[in-house]
């Protein structure tokens, strides 16, 4: 089995926000290794499964892990609250820190590599998660020398007042995102340029990247104050305020 230097610190990177989880396992600044749950929304029934196999196969431990990083959202309110609630065991039961990464931003870094490598050039980026009810979670990015930044805050909308808002310039958006799935009909325009679907998925790689940029400035959350960041409420409960019997 692969040995690891005790002086280098484990990490930890978890992806529940996507329709397939994955888990990324780090050490010395570089990802060990990385694995897939086994199919459609099995986050809760695989995720410490995989977790223990990913540490079996470097004769690690929980107990070695001294980061976890994690999706907050937006996005899935099951799979997001998965990721937290697991994060915030592992803060209490092995002192390990915390660092959650925005969902949307982990998406943006699965074309970082392509871009770097020049296998792919992209000036303006679109992140999209499916909001449900004709809704969408997206964020803007531009390219800037080696990185994206954030070219606006995420946003909950329609897929027409994206089009309008964003691709009434001469800069073609290159959209990426499970919110594409169903609805790529809706996101066709002379501007937009749909991205290959392999770079639609959310990863732990990402996760893992973002997430090892946050811990080297310090950037940490407070297991006592995490929560998942939710733009709308849980679909249930906006059916429950909906019909709601008024008060007599």
């Amino acid at each position: 089995m692969p040995h690891l230097s005790n002086s280098k610190e484990v990490s930890l990177a978890i992806e529940t926000s996507g329709r397939v989880g994955s888990v990324a396992l780090g050490c010395g600044g570089r990802i060990l290794a990385q694995a897939e749950l086994s199919g459609f929304r099995r986050h809760s029934s695989e995720l410490l499964v995989t977790i223990n196999r990913l540490l079996e196969s470097y004769s690690l431990v929980p107990t070695d892990i001294k980061r976890i990083y994690l999706p907050k959202g937006p996005g899935s309110f099951t799979g997001i609250r998965i990721a937290v609630t697991f994060a915030k065991i592992a803060a209490f039961a092995l002192k390990t820190k915390i660092s959650a990464v925005n969902t949307l931003d982990a998406l943006a870094e699965n074309v970082t590599a392509a871009i770097h490598n020049k296998t792919l050039e992209i000036q303006r980026l679109a992140a999209i998660l499916d909001a449900k009810r004709g809704l969408f979670y997206i964020a803007v990015f531009d390219w800037e020398k080696d990185h994206f930044v954030r070219k606006s805050e995420d946003l909950l909308i329609t897929a027409g007042d994206f089009l309008s808002r964003f691709c009434s310039q001469d800069v073609p958006v290159h959209l990426l995102g499970e919110g594409l799935l169903f609805y790529q009909q809706l996101f066709m325009h002379p501007q937009t340029i749909i991205l290959d679907k392999t770079f639609w998925p959310a990863r732990a790689e990402s996760v893992w990247q973002l997430g090892e940029k946050q811990a080297a400035i310090g950037q940490f959350d407070d297991p006592y104050t995490l929560i998942p960041l939710y733009i709308r409420k849980p679909e249930a409960e906006e059916l429950w305020i909906k019909n709601k019997p008024a008060s007599s």
